[in-house]
């Protein structure tokens, strides 16, 4: 039941207090007091409580010296007061019928006006602090009590306290003028210290712009029937703060940071809504549940230093008699034109000649008459000091609300940037970033990088490249388990094939030399190996277990030529083969190695892939630079092959080797012929048959070569 648990003096008055509607037997049988008072004889009083946001205002007290007012007392007073003014002696006629007792409660507006005083009061002595956090959350607290604020706060308190707020944000502008002439090596320190002042700036005007906003729309109907001297002074205050926003990029930038590292929602200021809230560290439950952008969150539109001048602009408006429109229009051309506001000041004194053009038309006079007619504007109307300061004022505000608006309005088409300022810095930096391998505590581990490698890795049994490939690739049973988990990556192995692939797809006159491919390539042949069966004379016994260790060899072998050929690496063969245009070298070396480890044991898989895509693709190429390989193979001449095999008896083999004058590309010459018999390995019918029928030329001398292949190398 609701009890004004801060006034416990008119509790009698509560037709819902338990006191009231119970006796005192049962009270006494549920355990009660016998007054109000006992009841929580620690909650102190209401008259207390405004006694203390009063001293801690008039006292300038800091935060840390009285924190338990700023975070429990004020906040409940901000929620307890206009509670219970509805229920008080000034409540709307319906919530007080005739005859009825006296209000349980004795709030009025001047606890709300109080209240909302001592919150400016604090604001004001707490401007420009660094450690103060918390003044962001004093406009959450005072939003509900802003409603029944009364119109003299605004001279003795929100004009004040704007006026403070102005002249920081101009003195940190001027600060950041000086600093684009400074060098640049100073001007890096102080945009640092510009930054934080702005940073701070920001904090305070959060902390004061939602409660000027709420009041603002609260008053903006009487100062519009009513013109008020000081809502026009304030308009000024807040049109130069805008300005200054408008012109600082570091001010915009920290606005944005302070909105988004707070999690702060200005549409719940903007709107009508008495339950608007600012998170202290978090936002709400539903905005944690949808993570919004960095754009999403903040926008200059939601910007509150914007949203206020919006607020304010039909009073700036207001100022203006009907006779001011074209002046205020060539101002603002004045302004495009980057002229000054003296130079503007100026051009208005010089064309004021305008202004008389303009009222003698009918349509103006009945308009100017009612201006004269309103209390104070006669005597504006006549002065020229005073309407060259309202149109250079509002046409100043004018101009830079609509660059804000409409940014590009006045630019000529360009070429938008694709790389921002903050993005380009930052690969400035990486360039200039130190390597790991530079840095001190590094530099001496490499030193003992080459003993390391010696001592430890060449020790250790197992290949590494056999490691390489399985790290690139993931088993299958692996992957189905982490698809319905979650999405599926890519194949890092699959991606490395799919490069090489393009590279020799692109491939125009010939293949150069890429040792990132050559060294991949040799990787990938040294993972798909046999090793060597046990030795002859081995005992029946062990005869059994040598065939189940060659029958899992084979089942590796076979797993690891799929892992490959699925992935892409029979096509790439074809493929680098084909953009060889027949010439030798180290490329086509390690291509003809690659394809011999894949298609080693006669895999019948690999042959009918590269079958289909030479079918698919009707690969010329790759007849043509197989026909172009094999003619540049050197024929074994049986006579000298025979004179060095004597010579090797006789022990009278030279230094240069007569092996490599006999046949200097016996490597390369088996490597290409091992490759053609593996691609028909095992009588396979699908290459034998198709192969004839391919009527090109390089297909032709494929089969002539292959009959002449005992001519070549006899030994094989």
């Amino acid at each position: 039941m609701p009890v004004a648990f801060l006034e416990p003096q008119l509790n009698e008055y509560n037709a819902c207090s338990v006191y009231t509607t119970k006796s005192p037997r049962e009270r006494a049988i549920l355990g009660l007091p016998n007054s109000v008072e006992e009841m929580c004889p620690d909650i102190p009083v209401l008259e207390r409580l405004m006694a203390d946001i009063g001293g801690l205002a008039e006292s300038g007290a800091r935060y840390t010296e009285m924190p338990h007012v700023i975070e429990i007392t004020l906040p409940m007073l901000c929620s307890y007061l206009p509670r219970w003014w509805e229920r008080g002696p000034e409540a709307p006629p319906p919530a007080l019928p005739a005859g009825a007792p006296p209000p349980c409660t004795a709030v009025t507006s001047d606890h709300l006006n109080s209240l909302l005083g001592n919150i400016l009061r604090i604001i004001v002595n707490n401007l420009g602090i660094d450690e103060a956090s918390w003044m962001k959350r004093l406009a959450v607290f005072a939003q509900p009590i802003v409603s029944r604020a009364r119109p003299e706060l605004l001279q003795s308190h929100f004009i004040p306290t704007i006026g403070r707020l102005r002249k920081r944000a101009g003195k940190v502008v001027s600060e950041e003028e000086q600093l684009r002439l400074e060098a640049k090596a100073e001007a890096q320190e102080g945009e640092l210290l510009v930054r934080d002042e702005f940073s701070v700036l920001c904090r305070d005007l959060y902390a004061l712009y939602p409660l000027l906003i709420r009041y603002v729309d609260n008053n903006r109907a009487q100062w519009l029937t009513e013109p008020n001297p000081s809502a026009e002074e304030l308009f000024r205050m807040v049109g130069e703060i805008f300005i200054y926003w408008s012109k600082s990029h570091n001010f915009k930038r920290e606005e944005q940071n302070f909105v988004v590292q707070n999690e702060i929602n200005n549409m719940s200021f903007l709107t009508a809504d008495n339950k608007s809230k600012m998170a202290k560290s978090g936002g709400s439950d539903q905005e944690r549940t949808k993570k919004k952008r960095r754009g999403d969150r903040y926008s200059v539109q939601t910007s509150l230093i914007v949203a206020t001048l919006k607020k304010m602009l039909p009073i700036g408006l207001n100022m203006c008699a009907p006779t001011d429109q074209d002046l205020i229009t060539l101002a603002k051309t004045r302004y495009a034109l980057k002229d000054t506001d003296e130079e503007v000041r100026e051009f208005l004194h010089n064309n004021l000649h305008l202004q008389g053009k303009v009222e003698g038309s009918p349509s103006l006079r009945w308009q100017m008459a009612l201006y004269r007619g309103v209390p104070g504007r006669e005597e504006d109307a006549d002065d020229p000091e005073k309407i060259v300061r309202r149109v250079q004022e509002v046409s100043a505000v004018l101009y830079y609300l609509d660059q804000t608006e409409h940014p590009y309005k006045s630019k000529k088409a360009v070429w938008h940037k694709l790389l921002s300022k903050q993005r380009r810095r930052a690969v400035v930096a990486c360039f200039r970033m130190t390597p790991l391998y530079n840095l001190p505590t590094h530099r001496a581990c490499n030193m003992f990088l080459e003993s390391y490698k010696a001592v430890w890795i060449l020790t250790e049994d197992h290949s590494f490249e056999d490691r390489m490939i399985d790290d690139l690739s993931k088993a299958g049973e692996q992957e189905e388990e982490e698809e319905e988990v979650e999405e599926k990556k890519p194949d890092p192995l699959h991606q490395l094939v799919l490069h090489f692939s393009r590279t020799a797809l692109t491939e125009k006159s010939k293949l150069d030399e890429d040792y990132l491919y050559m060294a991949y390539a040799d990787i990938m042949a040294k993972s798909c190996h046999l090793e060597e069966g046990g030795e002859n004379g081995e005992a029946e016994e062990e005869v059994e277990v040598s065939f189940e260790e060659k029958e899992m060899e084979k089942q590796r072998l076979l797993y690891q030529q799929a892992r490959l050929h699925t992935r892409g690496a029979a096509e790439m063969v074809l493929q680098m083969i084909s953009a060889c245009k027949g010439e030798t070298g180290a490329m086509v070396s390690s291509t003809l190695k690659l394809g011999i480890s894949i298609l080693n044991g006669g895999n019948a898989e690999v042959q009918q892939k590269m079958l289909d895509y030479l079918k698919d693709k009707k690969e010329v190429g790759f007849f043509q630079s197989i026909q172009a390989l094999m003619q540049t193979c050197s024929v074994l001449d049986l006579n000298a092959f025979e004179r060095q095999n004597k010579a090797e008896g006789l022990g009278m083999v030279n230094e240069d080797g007569t092996g490599e004058k006999v046949m200097a590309d016996d490597e390369f010459t088996q490597d290409l012929f091992r490759f053609l018999q593996l691609l028909c390995e095992g009588h396979n019918n699908g290459i034998l048959q198709w192969l004839p029928k391919f009527y090109t030329r390089g297909g032709f001398l494929y089969f002539r070569s292959r009959k002449d292949l005992k001519e070549k190398l006899p030994g094989i």
